[in-house]
């Protein structure tokens, strides 16, 4: 497989049954309180580990697999002892590093290895019966940061060890998995994190010599403490939220920081359900007994069929060693999980509005078989139950099935869209990558999360590879990088869906510039920088950490639409504007670039100069967009792009504009 594209490639551990039957296959303020957000990935998106069929991905080896750049995790810890978190072949620590091993009850000094070179803890601000359950030490009791470190850097664990009991497996490793660690633990038990532990730890992390910050939390509107670390040069990686589909739903507005969406991958986990008159229904599941275990219920068992499966709807209802089916589109699937586990039940199954993405079910299954089925299948299995006198039901395992088969990515539905109410003239989210259905370490072992906690040190860990190759680059050059070669299109070349109430295509407030592209942002052509002092011209004040007191700019600020961004969005289209972008040539020395403009509905956009020309004299270029409203009422937003191109390269912004000159 070429590195410049994302796999065709396709693998079944199972009957080729799915593939034509599974649903989705082809043929300083006052301190507040946060939570955590949270293999076959990077395979899917063209960083290919090095294998007896495979070589390693271009990007991996001309980036040295991330060697010796250092990303600071702000989370709830880390498992030092999971295998993904191995120094075997780790040279020294590097020279630059200024951080410290902080020493607890279940962590002592030699916890701390080549790999992950550093690790806090931070109890500021933090209520004592958050401690529950924990230890005050930078291990992981939560799972969350182990989870996230090993997707961002995990070193390469083989395939036989790393799975989730057999499914999913593969060669578990992170994006740059010969970076170093620094771990920072500002969140705890239940994931809360605190934001003056998180300011603490952002502030230590700049101190530190960290490269790039991974936080998979959502933080304030404006995060001003990520602001100090990208004026030293460090990237910093935000999550969107989960906060679902539904518009203005994001918080994080940080213009200075990378905000991450999450979407699928290539692969799911069919698993078959065999009804009592010999038909076959695919759903996905989790589900991991094997054949010959004693545990394994592969015999048809009663099956139950009801509407709505509450606390009260289920009292009293005998389970044992029984498949309940829940035909309430998911509404009531914890309480009926939990009913099940309790009540000696062998398998459950629901019928949600997303069938792809098994957020929780693990969890909450606890190992009996929890399976997902579209909303047609669910009509087949409760006719069948109104249909015979004694209904009966068995579930087989789950397995795995990869390839271009798969309709991918797709936004996750759980992933919070913009825009941002407050700031709605800097778009975001900036850009997405996978976050569901994801393995990776979970103390001793492995475990399949989603979320944008799992999305945002996907991008980490590029960073962590295009830092190898461009080692001048300011935080700016490498977002714009990230954001203008993103893919907006899926592996058959049909544009990229988002999930929610129903299928759409996606937009900008989706997914930002479009999916990530690790080879294309290594070689962007053209990058939008911006000069980190430049903000405060738009923000008028700057809070500070226990370094860097609080700054303010009492002059009138400018609206953000002007600031050097990857993106243009104005919410407030009343009257023609003309928007300023520069960007530089990073490409060949002589190139030409020709514009090609798709304005947003109801707007006349047009560009000029219409042709860039660089050469040796002339690396940097600034260009106007002309954005001219052509209705004379409110309007919803609308959006477009503009893509200066050549033979060899395209630079894609998103343009979402929104009319609002006269009231009704």
């Amino acid at each position: 497989m070429g590195t410049q594209t994302r796999s065709s490639r396709r693998t079944m551990t199972c009957s080729p049954l799915f593939s034509k039957e599974f649903p989705g296959v082809i043929s300083v303020e006052p301190s507040k309180t946060y939570k955590t957000t949270t293999t076959r990935s990077w395979d899917f998106l063209g960083l290919n580990y090095p294998s007896s069929h495979t070589p390693a991905s271009e990007l991996l080896q001309a980036s040295n697999y991330g060697e010796n750049i250092i990303i600071g995790m702000v989370d709830t810890g880390v498992w030092p002892e999971s295998r993904s978190f191995s120094d075997q072949g780790y040279g020294p620590v590097p020279s630059r590093w200024k951080g410290k091993c902080q020493v607890g009850p279940d962590w002592g000094s030699n916890n701390c290895s080549r790999k992950v070179i550093g690790a806090q803890f931070y109890t500021v601000g933090v209520p004592e019966e958050y401690f529950k359950g924990d230890s005050l030490s930078p291990r992981d009791h939560n799972n969350h940061g182990t989870h996230t470190a090993s997707i961002a850097a995990g070193s390469a664990v083989e395939e036989a060890a790393a799975s989730f009991h057999g499914i999913a497996a593969g060669v578990a490793r992170g994006g740059a998995p010969h970076a170093r660690l620094a771990v920072y633990k500002s969140c705890w038990s239940d994931g809360s994190c605190f934001e003056t532990a998180v300011l603490a730890a952002i502030d230590d992390a700049i101190h530190d010599g960290v490269d790039v910050l991974s936080l998979s939390l959502e933080m304030s509107e404006n995060s001003f403490a990520a602001l100090h670390a990208v004026k030293k040069g460090i990237v910093v990686v935000h999550t969107a939220g989960n906060k679902g589909y539904l518009m203005q739903t994001i918080k994080d507005t940080s213009p200075w920081v990378i905000t991450v969406a999450a979407t699928s991958n290539d692969r799911s986990f069919p698993t078959v359900i065999t009804l009592g008159n010999k038909q076959q229904i695919v759903g996905q599941s989790l589900y991991y007994q094997v054949k010959n275990s004693s545990s394994y219920r592969g015999d048809f068992t009663n099956l139950i069929c009801m509407p709505s499966c509450t606390a009260e709807d289920l009292n009293g209802t005998d389970m044992k060693g029984v498949i309940l089916f829940c035909n309430d589109k998911g509404a009531t699937f914890l309480q009926a999980a939990q009913y099940i586990v309790d009540n000696g039940g062998s398998g459950l199954i629901v019928s949600p509005t997303i069938v792809d993405d098994l957020f929780n079910i693990a969890e909450a299954c606890q190992g009996i078989a929890c399976v997902v089925v579209d909303i047609a299948d669910a009509d087949k299995i409760c006719q069948y139950y109104d249909d015979s006198s004694s209904p009966l039901a068995k579930i087989e395992p789950a397995c795995t099935v990869t390839g271009n088969e798969i309709l991918a990515p797709k936004v996750a539905s759980f992933s919070s869209r913009g825009p941002s109410v407050t700031y709605p003239a800097i778009l975001k989210p900036d850009i997405a990558a996978p976050g569901v259905n994801i393995l990776a370490a979970k103390k001793d072992s492995y475990a399949v999360l989603s979320g944008t906690s799992q999305a945002a040190p996907h991008v980490a860990g590029i960073v962590a590879l295009l830092k190898v190759l461009h080692l001048d680059w300011s935080p700016a050059a490498l977002k714009s990088a990230i954001v203008t070669t993103a893919h907006v299109t899926d592996e058959r070349g049909m544009p990229i869906l988002a999930q929610g109430s129903s299928l759409k295509i996606a937009d900008p407030f989706d997914y930002g510039g479009g999916n990530i592209n690790p080879y294309g942002a290594a070689h962007p052509g053209l990058i939008y920088d911006i000069d980190p002092s430049d903000y405060s011209k738009f923000f008028k004040c700057a809070i500070g950490t226990k370094r860097t007191p609080v700054t303010c700019n009492t002059t009138t600020t400018l609206p953000a639409y002007y600031i050097n961004l990857p993106s243009i969005s104005v919410p407030d289209l009343r009257h023609p504007i003309t928007v300023y972008r520069t960007v530089t040539n990073v490409g060949e020395v002589n190139s030409v670039y020709h514009a090609a403009v798709q304005s947003p509905m109801g707007v006349k956009m047009k560009v000029f100069p219409p042709v860039l020309i660089f050469d040796a004299a002339n690396k940097v270029q600034t260009y106007q967009v002309k954005l001219s409203p052509m209705w004379k009422l409110h309007g919803d937003y609308t959006f477009g792009s503009l893509t200066w191109h050549n033979d060899q390269k395209a630079v894609r912004i998103p343009v979402v504009a929104r009319i609002t000159i006269q009231e009704i």
